[in-house]
């Protein structure tokens, strides 16, 4: 999308925002993520050595952080839309700890569970994105 300078500030949050694809997305890796660990993730651990298991549970924890932090950002920006908090305001909420959410965790290839992996690679290039989102709003605020 090109947010030239003629658009207005209210349409670009609405447009840029509520892109229903990046909710979508998130909802639906929350889902996946969460009947994974719920029907799998157990199985999955007794399987592994003790080492890769704490490896496993911190790409978990990394997994649950990334979807946390993308989910309170999406309802920050709604709440900027309907006018419940300020923009100024909004920036307290979701994208916090960088330097976890977005580490590359290619190199767990073929040492996690590939349905894991598929977790890692998905939240991370939805994490980049809703970076990227939020700063085009930036640019325009």
């Amino acid at each position: 999308m090109d947010i030239g300078s003629e658009t207005p500030k209210e349409s670009v949050s609405q447009n840029v925002l509520f892109m229903p694809s990046v909710y979508n997305d998130a909802m639906t890796l929350l889902c996946e993520a969460q009947e994974y660990f719920t029907q799998f993730g157990e199985d999955d651990q007794t399987k592994m050595d003790k080492n890769i298991r704490s490896l496993y549970a911190c790409e978990m924890s990394r997994i649950t952080l990334r979807l946390s932090c993308v989910m309170s950002w999406l309802l920050a920006q709604r709440s900027v839309v309907s006018g419940q908090i300020d923009a100024e305001k909004s920036v307290h909420y979701g994208l916090e700890f960088q330097n976890i959410c977005r580490v590359d965790n290619r190199m767990l290839h073929g040492i996690l569970p590939s349905y894991v992996c598929y977790l890692l690679d998905s939240t991370f290039e939805l994490y980049e994105r809703v970076l990227r989102l939020n700063s085009q709003i930036s640019a325009v605020h």
